[in-house]
């Protein structure tokens, strides 16, 4: 008897995507075209909605469905890319390279109703190498947002997230496998604004949890299974026109599923800051402060550093801008290497659209990985240009290149790393 053969999920995803992407969707449907890359980078802002929900008419370079008297707005997309590692494994000798096909098929869904707005959005990234079959994988991400008027002083942010997905080999501290190390990781998070629209002040509450869990390889993985809850408090206080102070603590319990690990810690961090828009042409968010970490072992003891981030954006032509991102925290370790990681990174990246239909991306970051517990520290550089071209309103293509250079304390850990992509974009 012949083998029944069944086609998977994320292949049926694809398959959808493709297909509400076909030219009959095209010649139906006329609109604008969406920015190259995930859904993700056209996400609505939830206190406006979209111009869809808000006159019920389907904003260009949409489909509108009504299901039950409500009016949804879709969004599907589908970005191919041809990438070329060559060091697929990030090792310091003895590199090995490949080339990978990403298919990522992505749906974003969006309503209004009574001055509330939701939006469902869904990706697949399907990725397949040419000679290291086992390294294929499949990325799914599924998420949801609401954002709710509750009063003329409360508001609500309510979003949460299902991710399956890999951590592809040598990007842990955890020894080589056979395979991808696979987890499942979901996320949920609320953010409660009292105060009323334009007041000049007001006070966000933050309550969130993430759960992840590894599924496989689990002689290394059973030790990063966690769960992260997440508690915290913002006041911000206008003292200017474009001038807002904000006060932030935040409470982080860790606990760590396997019983025999002594990596569970609590972190409290405050901050104080500012966000600002000194021009037209320059407007940004910075916050300052400290972050103490507690384990639970007494043995690992006690941390307190300096913690900050921002976000800086120049914009010195409206089709011209400059972001520079600034972040110092704590990070989870891995493979047992200390006891945590001490994260400062720094990026910039310049954007300009150099015509209607071409434009350029050049980005620079630098990352600093100081292991505490273990004598170890990794200093990471990234570069990297990107090139869009729109050739139609639905369909843009372009490549990128991305240079890596991680140099460390434990030689085992350098290595060097090109990778060169092309990519076709497809939306409505």
């Amino acid at each position: 008897m012949r083998k029944r053969e069944y086609i998977s999920p994320a292949l049926l995803f694809a398959l959808t995507g493709m297909a509400l992407l076909s030219p009959a969707s095209f010649a139906q449907q006329p609109g604008q075209v969406l920015p190259a890359g995930s859904a993700d980078q056209a996400r609505p802002n939830p206190s406006t909605g979209t111009a869809a929900s808000q006159s019920g008419a389907a904003p260009a370079g949409a489909i509108t469905l009504k299901l039950m008297d409500v009016l949804i707005t879709a969004y599907p997309s589908v970005t191919a890319e041809m990438q070329h590692n060559d060091n697929i494994y990030s090792t310091p000798n003895n590199k090995t390279g490949d080339r990978i096909l990403v298919l990522t098929p992505a749906l974003r869904l969006e309503t209004k109703q009574a001055g509330n707005t939701f939006s469902l959005r869904m990706s697949s990234a399907i990725g397949e190498y040419q000679n290291n079959k086992s390294e294929n994988y499949t990325n799914t991400s599924l998420g949801g947002l609401a954002g709710l008027n509750l009063g003329t002083r409360l508001r609500a942010r309510v979003e949460a997230e299902y991710l399956d997905g890999v951590d592809p080999r040598g990007s842990t501290n955890n020894s080589l496998s056979t395979a991808p190390d696979h987890y499942r990781q979901t996320r949920g998070q609320g953010i409660f604004s009292y105060g009323a629209q334009g007041a000049r002040g007001h006070l966000d509450l933050e309550l969130g949890q993430v759960r992840r869990e590894y599924l496989n390889n689990r002689a290394t993985t059973v030790a990063s299974d966690r769960v992260v809850d997440n508690l915290g408090a913002t006041l911000y206080w206008r003292i200017g026109p474009k001038t807002t102070l904000l006060f932030q603590g935040k409470h982080s319990k860790i606990d760590y599923v396997l019983s025999t690990s002594t990596l569970g810690s609590i972190e409290n961090a405050f901050l104080a800051g500012a966000t600002w828009e000194a021009s037209a042409k320059t407007s940004g968010t910075f916050r300052f402060g400290a972050t103490r970490k507690d384990f639970d072992d007494s043995a690992r003891g006690s941390s307190t550093g300096i913690s900050w981030t921002g976000q800086v954006r120049w914009s010195p032509r409206t089709y011209s801008h400059v972001d520079l991102s600034l972040n110092r925290a704590p990070a989870e370790t891995s493979g047992g290497v200390g006891n945590f990681i001490d994260r400062t990174s720094t990026g910039a990246r310049w954007t300009h659209a150099w015509s209607t239909t071409f434009t350029t991306e050049a980005m620079a970051s630098y990352l600093t990985d100081a292991y505490q517990g273990a004598a170890r520290t990794d200093n990471t550089q990234d570069y990297g240009l990107k090139a869009n071209y729109k050739m139609r309103r639905w369909l843009s293509f372009g490549g990128n290149y991305a240079h890596t250079i991680r140099n460390s304390d434990d030689g085992n850990f350098d290595y060097k790393r090109n990778v060169l992509m092309l990519f076709l974009n497809a939306t409505l």
